[in-house]
């Protein structure tokens, strides 16, 4: 009898228990997680590869190495996380597992490279500049921006989830923004853009031999200021008319930065000229974006990347064919800034949802500390809902999340400090 497929995810990340679900009820094949020891995730996989905390690049390499060495028949390779892609793309190509080039993965961690091959090929974009983070004079910085119009977007050229993107609304406020960014920042590097206006979506992917469909589009809900969080998704995206242009810039972005096989995430901006790219992201979408693909359109796009990556045959036609029957959406939770006392209205939200379709997901507990929204990972849960259409979907959506609050206060004198776990290092 032939041995069982393996299906590896190195690191889990955020907001991903829908995939670990429905690959761990599949028979087809087992599943393996990498992730830290202390992560309550690694309960769903079938062979546990447990990580230290710190998580060094060369330990999750050995540990995901050897447990492909050890598996005897058919196995692949996946990652969610932008810092494991070129981790994941290397052991592909060693074990000649199928996947995008480690090369190109690698230089898409840069938004900079990335941002240079769209314009070389006429994918449209902001204009922008590539700045030195450790430039400290005013006088050199205003220099460095020169030629762009304000406000521009500065963020680190290597980071995701929001970290260190900032709105400088004038020349005045571009020091602090700079300052703000360059923390965040590996390489070094930040990229200045200016500010693109309009509605956010993005376009979610499946590319196999350099051949794109879009199986998706989603409308975004995000804060607009000094920083840039996410708070809701919806599906499908009301585009007006632009669902074609959107598609082809989606494709015409991965064909210009030589991503030819798997799942991404790309995302624009509507602006009163036409679409306009800000990134690709060459991995699945996070924030459940394809949890709701499921429920409004019945399509399993995990399923789909985990045989993409087992070297199974994905029926592109059929996919390209997909109709959305029903509109689905989340909207995440926030609080104020201190330490959580209780959250209310729980019990009520709950018994408003559908347990068969949605869900209330709390990512904090009394106790936690919460700290001002900056980037996605200081939301503090969420609610998915569905509808007859996106906007009854979303409608649904803010309603009952408007029921639970985060209740906060200040830190008690002597009180101990405590600190908010991220998700994939608690059950959600």
């Amino acid at each position: 009898m032939d041995a069982k497929a393996l299906l590896l995810l190195v690191r889990v990340g955020c907001l991903r228990e829908q995939a670990l679900s429905s690959w761990a009820a599949r028979t087809d094949f087992g599943l393996a997680v990498a992730e830290s020891a202390t992560a309550a995730y690694l309960r769903l996989a079938d062979q546990q590869i447990p990580l230290s905390p710190e998580r060094p690049a060369e330990e999750v390499y050995e540990a995901c190495r050897a447990a492909l060495a050890a598996a005897p028949g058919e196995k692949g390779v996946i990652g969610f996380l932008d810092s494991t892609l070129p981790l994941v793309a290397r052991l592909a190509e060693e074990f000649g597992l199928p996947g995008c080039s480690p090369s190109t993965l690698s230089n898409l961690t840069d938004k900079t490279w990335a941002r240079e091959r769209f314009a070389a090929s006429g994918v449209p974009g902001p204009r922008f500049r590539v700045l030195d983070a450790a430039v400290t004079a005013t006088a050199d910085r205003q220099a460095a921006v020169a030629g762009l119009a304000f406000p521009l977007i500065v963020k680190p050229a290597d980071s995701s989830a929001g970290r260190g993107v900032v709105r400088a609304g004038d020349a005045s406020e571009l020091d602090a923004a700079w300052d703000a960014a360059a923390p965040f920042t590996k390489t070094g590097s930040l990229l200045a853009e200016e500010e693109l206006i309009g509605e956010e979506i993005s376009v979610e992917t499946v590319t196999v031999d350099g051949r794109t469909v879009a199986v998706a589009c989603t409308e975004k809900l995000s804060t607009r200021g000094e920083a840039f969080v996410e708070l809701g998704q919806a599906m499908p995206a009301r585009l007006g008319g632009l669902d074609q242009e959107v598609r082809d810039i989606a494709a015409a972005a991965l064909k210009a930065v030589g991503y030819d096989h798997g799942i991404a995430h790309t995302e624009m901006i509507l602006t009163a000229d036409g679409p306009r790219i800000i990134e690709v992201n060459p991995r699945p979408a996070g924030d459940c974006i394809l949890d709701l693909a499921r429920l409004a359109g019945g399509v399993d796009v995990y399923g789909i990347a985990a045989d993409l990556a087992l070297g199974r045959p994905v029926d592109l036609d059929a996919l390209e064919r997909t109709a959305f029957t029903s509109g689905a959406a989340i909207r995440f939770l926030t609080g104020e800034p201190g330490v959580v006392r209780r959250i209310d209205g729980v019990a009520e939200a709950s018994a408003r949802l559908d347990p068969a379709r949605e869900r209330l997901v709390l990512l904090t507990r009394p106790g936690d500390v919460v700290e001002p929204v900056t980037t996605n990972l200081h939301r503090l849960g969420y609610v998915i809902t569905v509808g007859d259409d996106t906007a009854a979907a979303v409608e649904r959506a803010e309603r009952i999340a408007a029921t639970v609050s985060v209740v906060t206060s200040p830190a008690a004198p002597g009180e101990p400090p405590a600190r908010r776990l991220p998700s994939s290092e608690c059950w959600t």
